[in-house]
């Protein structure tokens, strides 16, 4: 009993609907490869048995079914090629019909084509087909059952007597096998991906804050001017008596200034290209907006952070595409931030020891 529990332990849930939902996207692009791959690989394996089959009479019999899946899994390559790694419904139906056609094929080959022999390809691709894919384990486990229900009838209807209870028990074994090797190995893969999606996202968040950090900054740098359709908009923020504030009252409050700041930018901009860059530095990226509308967010974001009693200087600059500088944008924008902090600096009653040259 001990060790049936630690078995379905083992065999537990794994990860949860919400993680699932994270490393989903992901997950499909595996997946598509996998299709593509899958399918060029068998269609080749098919090519050989049909060429193979105008030389050997054992093979002759079944050429039409080797003509007919080369087509199909030919059809398949080509339209899991076609389909956008992002279109995660039309992939997922795509991973159940490669997995279906193999053991559809295994099938057929080991009743309707070969009745009078033990079939072994089914027991083979049921336990090698699902490995090769990624899912949830309930609809992995539904394709094999719905797949070995099909190969029992097959044998019941096509196979010799003789062969009929063995065939059949081999494919409720294996297929029992293969349920249980991919619930494991599926729980194991999924968890791994979860903690490497985890492990990324640790490695290019900001702890304290939230925002992207300075190592996912200096990555992303190189791919915004090809993001963008019309224009690209810098936004740059610096905050105002951060050193100071860190010196009298303690690093607690500045580390209260920074969140507050982050979340003014993020509530007003959004996270996805928001980067602290330095202590009390931060930039902004906004693709194909007016300059006119990215000025209206800053000064919102002002008004969010001074409610709070945060002072932040900041600064805009724009690029037209194609042929956008992005260091050069990001400069741009520094200098016009450094302007903003002289006026703020410049105020009656406000120490000028934090203004930088």
């Amino acid at each position: 009993m001990g060790a049936l529990r630690q078995f379905r332990a083992r065999l537990g849930k794994g990860i949860s609907d919400e993680e699932w939902e994270q490393i989903r996207p992901k997950v499909s692009k595996e997946n598509r490869r996998n299709i593509i791959v899958v399918t060029i690989a068998f269609s080749l394996m098919l090519a050989v048995m049909l060429l193979a089959s105008l030389f050997s009479a054992m093979m002759r019999h079944a050429r039409v079914l080797y003509s007919l899946m080369l087509v199909f899994c030919l059809l398949l390559c080509v339209i899991a090629v076609h389909v956008k790694p992002s279109d995660e419904r039309k992939i997922s139906a795509l991973t159940y019909v490669t997995i279906s056609s193999l053991l559809v094929y295994s099938t057929v080959v080991g009743t309707l084509f070969n009745s009078d022999l033990v079939a072994t390809a089914f027991p083979a691709f049921v336990l090698a087909s699902p490995l090769l894919f990624t899912d949830r384990r309930r609809r992995i486990v539904l394709c094999i059952l719905i797949n070995t229900a099909f190969f029992i009838c097959m044998a019941l209807t096509f196979d010799n007597p003789a062969f009929v209870v063995d065939n059949i028990v081999n494919s409720c074994l294996f297929s029992a096998v293969s349920i249980g090797i991919n619930s494991y190995t599926l729980k194991m893969k999924l968890q791994q991906e979860y903690a490497q999606l985890k492990l990324a996202e640790l490695s290019e968040k900001d702890l304290l804050t939230g925002v992207r950090n300075r190592n996912s900054y200096e990555q992303a740098l190189a791919t915004y001017p090809y993001e963008c359709k019309r224009s690209l908009g810098c936004v740059f923020a610096d905050l105002n008596g951060l050193h100071e504030l860190n010196e009298v009252t303690g690093h607690a409050s500045g580390d209260a200034m920074l969140k507050c700041t982050s979340l003014a930018l993020k509530e007003v901009f959004g996270g996805k290209d928001t980067f602290r860059i330095g202590g009390d530095e931060f930039v902004v990226f906004v693709r194909d907006a007016d300059e006119d509308q990215i000025l209206k967010q800053v000064e919102a974001a002002r008004r969010i952070t001074e409610k709070r009693s945060c002072h932040v200087s900041f600064g805009v600059a724009g690029a037209q595409a194609p042929g956008i500088d992005v260091i050069d944008l990001v400069k741009r924008a520094e200098r016009q931030m450094y302007g903003d902090k002289r006026r703020y600096y410049d105020q009656p009653g406000v120490e000028r020891r934090g203004m930088r040259d």
